[in-house]
């Protein structure tokens, strides 16, 4: 009878073990954020992986002094969340960006292509966000933040508890969260908030000082817009014709004239497409091309935001073949002056 039984739960016991298999062991953040072999470069070919995000994820427990140096992808910002406090001296393009503590919570973008180099002191832990720059190029946008991609590589680390608590969050995740697509839905409202940040850091930087530019310094700027007004004009551009850092042009320019550089950009061009429509019978894809757009629809969206009418209305009503226009679009131009302080 115990031989019957015996031999009977054999069988038994072998199908218990069929249903309820021994789960396999689980490992974290396998596909929302790798590993990394060395610091910064996560153990996925950036460039090859056709993402706008991939997340990283760096720990080191050591407590003595050591170098890490990596360049950039190119065409990839790397933006670094601090998830714990550290020692450490910081330069982007052999330019210090931080020497000393970083609070758990800091975050810092490095423009592609840098070259970063950090010295370690303590611990550390840093969830890297490798985002391409069309992924930034369009959260710009989104935040109105456009004016700031060109000072993104050179701001100083911030502290954001709202940044901490999200990337918290994306370490957090694991495989069964949407992998790799769940750290670019992470990585959207951080890079957002970081715009948010920066824009306000360069207002309350320019306020207390109230420092208008230089009647000289305005003069080099518009002089160097009017001279390439027909091609690309960037940031960068207007800044190194002022003699200025991006950041710290793109902060006095505001506060000494009440526009942004790229608006005021828009409005030379949109001045010189008026005295074009006024005093010639050039096709409007002419103009457009002239005055710097890329196309005509982008063209008659900008002047249609500055004018309240598009194009072909404004040259029905104003056309007189006559240069009388040029002369007060320029005037218009020529206007740009430090605004009085109140």
């Amino acid at each position: 009878m115990h031989q019957i039984y015996a031999h009977a739960g054999r069988p038994h016991a072998a199908r218990h073990r069929t249903q309820h298999p021994i789960p396999a062991p689980m490992t974290p953040h396998a596909n929302a954020v790798h590993a990394e072999r060395a610091w910064r470069q996560p153990d996925v070919d950036i460039e090859r992986a056709d993402r706008a995000v991939i997340a990283s994820h760096w720990l080191e427990h050591g407590t003595q002094p050591r170098e890490h140096t990596a360049q950039g992808a190119r065409g990839y910002y790397v933006a670094s969340l601090y998830m714990r406090s550290t020692q450490l001296s910081l330069s982007a393009d052999a330019h210090e960006v931080h020497r000393g503590e970083l609070r758990a919570g800091s975050f810092h973008v490095s423009a592609p292509g840098q070259r970063v180099c950090a010295r370690f002191e303590a611990p550390c832990e840093i969830l890297h966000l490798h985002l391409t720059e069309t992924f930034v190029r369009r959260m710009a946008i989104a935040a109105d933040a456009l004016h700031l991609l060109g000072v993104m590589g050179e701001a100083a680390p911030t502290h954001d508890g709202v940044i901490e608590q999200l990337g918290r969050a994306l370490l957090a995740a694991d495989d069964k969260m949407c992998g790799w697509q769940y750290a670019e839905r992470v990585a959207a409202p951080i890079i957002t908030r970081y715009f948010h940040l920066l824009g306000q850091a360069h207002l309350q930087a320019a306020e207390p000082r109230r420092i208008a530019l230089p009647r000289w310094r305005l003069q080099r700027v518009h002089a160097h817009v009017e001279q390439h007004l027909g091609g690309p004009v960037t940031l960068s551009d207007m800044a190194t014709a002022a003699g200025l850092s991006p950041m710290h042009f793109a902060a006095q320019f505001r506060v000494a004239t009440g526009q942004r550089p790229h608006d005021y950009l828009l409005q030379c061009r949109v001045d010189r497409a008026k005295t074009l429509l006024a005093t010639t019978d050039r096709s409007l894809i002419d103009v457009t091309l002239e005055v710097g757009f890329c196309t005509q629809a982008h063209f008659t969206t900008v002047f249609k935001r500055f004018t309240g009418t598009t194009p072909h209305l404004w040259r029905r009503r104003n056309y007189h073949g006559t240069p009388a226009e040029a002369t007060a679009a320029s005037a218009t131009i020529h206007s740009l002056r430090p605004a009085r302080q109140a």
